[in-house]
């Protein structure tokens, strides 16, 4: 195949997926039932749901247990445990179950400290 056939096919590929994009999207909006929304309303419906949908950073607190006042999640020999240890050791730990470099486990196990 020459050059040319090659960017042929890759035109004729391009094209295609375009197409079944459009399609696709025509298929969602029929089934949805609506109209193709104007990009203004488009941009003003995204930005809506950006502003309803919670922070990514509370969601993971949230799941961490950042509920805790002090930040400590529990204590450990009087040593206070908070999200970032927690997180750390759980990954220290799945890791070396994994086999992980020993350098790496060390490397995270400083971060403790």
């Amino acid at each position: 195949m020459t050059c040319l056939e090659y960017s042929d096919d890759f035109n004729t590929m391009k094209q295609e997926a375009i197409r079944r994009v459009k399609q696709m999207q025509q298929r969602s909006q029929s089934a949805l039932g609506t109209q193709q929304d104007t990009p203004n309303t488009a941009n003003s419906t995204a930005a809506d749901e950006a502003a309803k949908s919670p922070d990514l950073s509370s969601l993971i607190g949230g799941l961490l247990g950042g509920g805790h006042s002090d930040g400590k999640l529990f204590d450990i020999a009087g040593i206070p445990i908070d999200e970032e240890k927690a997180l750390i050791g759980m990954l220290i730990y799945i890791l070396y179950k994994q086999g992980a470099d020993i350098k790496l486990l060390l490397g995270l196990g400083y971060l403790l400290l």
